[in-house]
């Protein structure tokens, strides 16, 4: 059976050139600003809502990799049965770091800004919060202690901690329960 090929082709019955579908003229000046004026109408209502998005997110980031920081140091207390150590402002202000407590008094008890210039074997990176986004623990607290049975304790302050992070004028506070519970609140 042989297939046959035909020349014939039918055409589309209402073309586009019928009078009253095109223009030659093109767009109208009131055209044009009709639509400049709905593109700056969504831009006016979408910029701002962008811009506090981005300042909510980085909040929120800082605030997650302050409590992610601190159950990574409970988890690696409980999972080793070793004492560690979040420390704030170390190795910089708006830093922190997990050490591990070696028993030596010399060593965990000493210069803490020296202690957070070098690292031991167990000890973590330096986090670091998004660009604006600071934190403060409350007056005094310089680390948070946990030991091999994921308990907390507060150098120079007392559990529950509570530790509050901002950024321009939202705040975002987490707080630390003595066994390792983390409660964040709402952005205020």
């Amino acid at each position: 059976m042989t297939q046959r090929v035909t020349t014939r082709t039918l055409r589309w019955p209402h073309p586009c050139c019928i009078r009253g579908m095109r223009s030659e003229r093109g767009y109208t000046l009131f055209e044009i600003l009709i639509v400049v004026a709905l593109i700056g109408i969504v831009s006016a209502i979408s910029v701002p809502v962008f811009l506090e998005s981005n300042a909510r997110s980085g909040l929120w980031t800082g605030a997650e990799q302050i409590g992610g920081t601190i159950r990574s140091a409970r988890l690696k207390a409980i999972s080793q049965n070793t004492d560690y150590r979040v420390v704030f402002n170390c190795p910089a202000a708006n830093e922190l770091r997990t050490l591990i407590v070696t028993g030596d008094p010399a060593v965990d008890d000493g210069d803490m800004a020296a202690r957070c210039g070098q690292t031991i074997e167990g000890d973590s990176g330096t986090v670091e919060l998004p660009t604006g986004v600071a934190y403060d623990a409350g007056d005094g607290v310089t680390a948070l202690n946990v030991t091999g049975r994921g308990v907390f304790t507060a150098l120079g302050g007392a559990i529950p901690l509570t530790i509050t992070v901002t950024q321009g004028g939202a705040i975002r506070t987490l707080t630390i329960s003595g066994t390792g519970q983390i409660t964040f609140t709402d952005v205020q």
